[in-house]
């Protein structure tokens, strides 16, 4: 055998080479906002990462097409990717609408489980700028579009005999509330906003609805268009879906057009259902094992500047801090060369140091966030369907005993273990039988953890863009904060912003500020060590070998160079 080339090559671009191939490169110069791709690019070197594989999945579903996410994974070229696309026909998913009792998916259980104060106000939001206005009949035949297509937003919820009950309404209902509010002439535009918005988004009723509301505030710099959603019906990928929509069909209403949304997949009643099934099916119940040791795992305590009885969002602040648009290239690109990862796996790794260089312990352990929508179930497609998903589970990471190669490589492959990417933890715990899945769910991370990606390609159109202003507080300030600490990141102006909240009766601003600088710190030694690194290091995952422990891999990799010497 020739001696394998394990130095890290930049792709030369190949053109597309067939009609499928050309899809596939169109649409990811539109997803990853790249100019030109050719069919040796690496998806995920490009910038690629889950959810934007699902926004990919999603635009090749318009195309009557179907690719899953672990091919992605397994062969993330276009040249690679080509062979596995399917077509859809021949699975075709019921256009009309859905009404009638839907059963609660794991992260709604959770939500009610919680009982948090005020519960109504519990939102997400999104606040457009139009420099030119918007047409309010437009906007409003657009939301009415929205609303009558995506059927989770038509959701009520009431409460019966100690349960509660998820009720699709019928599209004939009025499932939107939307105004119009003139300020032009106000002197103080941006303060009378940020007070209707206050307002506006603790307005929503989950037992009446409706659960989408917006508000178009006319300005004398252009009109701001703030939608709010409450979190049980929406999240991160659906608000990608939602805004996509939004801009296809203001464009068509714009024209005189009729609007025409892109077919549906899946229903979140029908995924609700089809997770019902399966979280007693043995294929599943074979990913308890996994938990139940995860669960033996000892918290470590972190070290708090004074101990609180209860966390309000009221009580909360922020520290924050945010990398240049070249280290954030590099972060989403060429960082992730040497050891085949992605960048939960490196932001995870500067956290890792954060939290043990801090308190001495060699573990860490952390809630994730992840977007929930795994492939775990055959002819379930839900790439265009809005609702809440979102999967959350406990992570244990390990002192990597060593140098940052060593680091990196324990991260990834600890993310790499956990089944499905950890969807599995919420269904066992709300879903199975709890004889059958025998866990006590008792493991409580103090931090949690969640990479929200990028959002800004999203809002940005030939008629809006995001708004600068505020959008008030999603969140009741009397409802709970669940965590000591809370790491959020997300891409905004092509920068990485990341964000720790804290509560100011437990900790002294000090004393999460040194922590979050220290973050950074560790991020960009990362970023410095995998850009600076010209070696490939494989690691178990890259391969399929089951159960392969990284001191064997690197002893095969030793026997390998050994022989071909």
């Amino acid at each position: 055998l020739p001696k394998p080339d394990l130095i890290v090559q930049t792709a030369e671009y190949k053109a597309p080479r067939s009609e499928t191939e050309q899809l596939l490169a169109d649409i990811w110069q539109e997803v990853l906002g790249v100019e030109r791709i050719g069919i040796s690019d690496n998806f995920f070197t490009l910038g690629g990462d889950s959810i934007k594989g699902i926004q990919m999945a999603s635009r090749l579903q318009q195309h009557g097409l179907k690719l899953e996410m672990k091919d992605l994974f397994q062969h993330p070229t276009v040249g690679g990717i080509s062979s596995y696309i399917e077509s859809t026909e021949g699975k075709p998913v019921d256009q009309g609408p859905v009404e009638g009792e839907v059963m609660l998916t794991p992260i709604q259980r959770w939500f009610f489980e919680r009982s948090f104060s005020n519960e109504h106000h519990w939102n997400q939001s999104v606040m457009l700028h139009a420099p030119s206005g918007f047409d309010p009949e437009i906007v409003e035949q657009t939301l009415q579009s929205l609303a009558g297509h995506h059927d989770a937003l038509r959701m009520v919820y009431r409460k019966e005999g100690g349960r509660v009950i998820q009720y699709n309404r019928g599209p004939g209902e009025k499932a939107f509330a939307f105004r119009v509010v003139n300020l032009q002439y106000v002197s103080d535009a941006q303060a009378e906003i940020a007070a209707q918005a206050e307002r506006l988004q603790a307005s929503l009723d989950i037992e009446k609805g409706p659960l989408m509301k917006a508000e178009q505030y006319q300005t004398a710099d252009g009109d701001h268009l703030l939608i709010v959603i409450h979190h049980l019906v929406v999240d991160g990928v659906s608000w990608r879906i939602l805004l996509e929509d939004f801009a296809a069909g203001y464009q068509q209403a714009a024209k005189n057009q009729d609007i025409i949304l892109s077919d549906k997949t899946n229903s979140f009643k029908d995924w609700a259902e089809e997770l019902a099934v399966y979280a007693q099916s043995e294929q599943f119940l074979k990913t308890c094992g996994y938990w139940r040791e995860l669960e033996k795992e000892r918290v470590p305590a972190l070290p708090k500047d004074r101990i609180v009885s209860e966390r309000k969002t009221k009580d909360t602040a922020a520290a924050k801090f945010e990398l240049t648009e070249e280290e954030t290239r590099l972060l989403l690109t060429k960082v992730h060369e040497p050891y085949g990862t992605d960048i939960n796996d490196i932001l995870l790794s500067a956290l890792s140091l954060t939290i043990r260089e801090w308190t001495n312990q060699s573990e860490v352990c952390i809630n994730m966030e992840g977007h929930g929508r795994e492939e775990i179930m055959p002819n379930m497609n839900i790439s265009r369907t809005v609702g809440w998903f979102t999967a959350q589970y406990p992570v244990m990471l390990k002192d990597g005993e060593g140098d940052l190669p060593e680091l990196i490589k324990t991260v990834k492959e600890t993310l790499r273990q956990i089944p499905d990417k950890g969807v599995g933890y919420g269904i066992l715990r709300y879903v199975t039988d709890r004889q059958k899945a025998d866990i006590d769910f008792s493991i409580k991370p103090e931090i949690s953890f969640n990479y929200l990606g990028q959002i800004d390609h999203e809002v940005q159109t030939e008629f809006f863009g995001p708004s600068p202003y505020d959008m008030g507080h999603q969140v009741s300030e009397e409802s709970e904060a669940l965590y000591a600490l809370s790491f959020s990141g997300i891409i905004s102006n092509e920068k990485l912003i990341m964000s720790c909240s804290f509560n100011t009766k437990e900790f002294d601003r000090r004393t999460v500020q040194e922590r979050i600088e220290r973050f950074k710190h560790h991020l960009i030694s990362l970023i410095d060590h995998c850009t600076a690194k010209k070696e490939r290091e494989f690691t178990p995952s890259d391969f399929s070998a089951g159960g392969l422990e990284m001191e064997e891999m690197g002893d095969l990799f030793d026997v390998l160079e050994e022989n071909l010497k």
